[in-house]
């Protein structure tokens, strides 16, 4: 559980002439799975810009849409959790934190939801009190 570490092993690895693609990947996911989502990101960033294989490439920009949905999913959280604060209750529709969302979010224009990094509306989940992704949407769940 030391994603840190694991992120530099992998880092480290796929440096090694002959490495397999997946080995720095491997390692921009390990700081996304431990939180890191900025330092994950730049890597993504970087191996995404230096590679020439096509297929890591789309990998690669997969992983990007997941890290910025990491971040979007903490904001949401954390506005959701204001609102909660504010009023004693989870919101019962996007439409109750419009104000909130709009300036930082595009927005679905019917419901008011906020879009992912793929264009796919946020579900409110577990009573409105949080956020998750689609199971249509193409950011990677995992």
């Amino acid at each position: 559980h030391d994603y840190q570490k694991s992120a530099e092993v992998y880092a480290a690895g796929g440096k090694i002439p002959g490495a397999p693609n997946w080995m720095a990947e491997m390692g921009a996911r390990m700081l996304a799975e431990g939180g890191s989502l900025q330092a994950a990101r730049q890597m993504y960033q970087h191996l995404y810009e230096e590679s020439k294989d096509e297929q890591l490439k789309q990998t690669l920009q997969r992983r990007l849409l997941q890290v910025d949905s990491f971040a979007q999913r903490d904001l949401i959280r954390h506005l959701l959790g204001e609102y909660s604060a504010r009023t004693g209750r989870c919101p019962a529709s996007w439409k109750d934190i419009t104000a909130s969302l709009q300036s930082r979010f595009r927005l679905e224009a019917n419901t008011g939801a906020p879009l992912d990094p793929a264009g796919t509306p946020y579900l409110l989940v577990n009573g409105g009190c949080d956020v998750d992704l689609d199971p249509r949407s193409l950011v990677p769940y995992r």
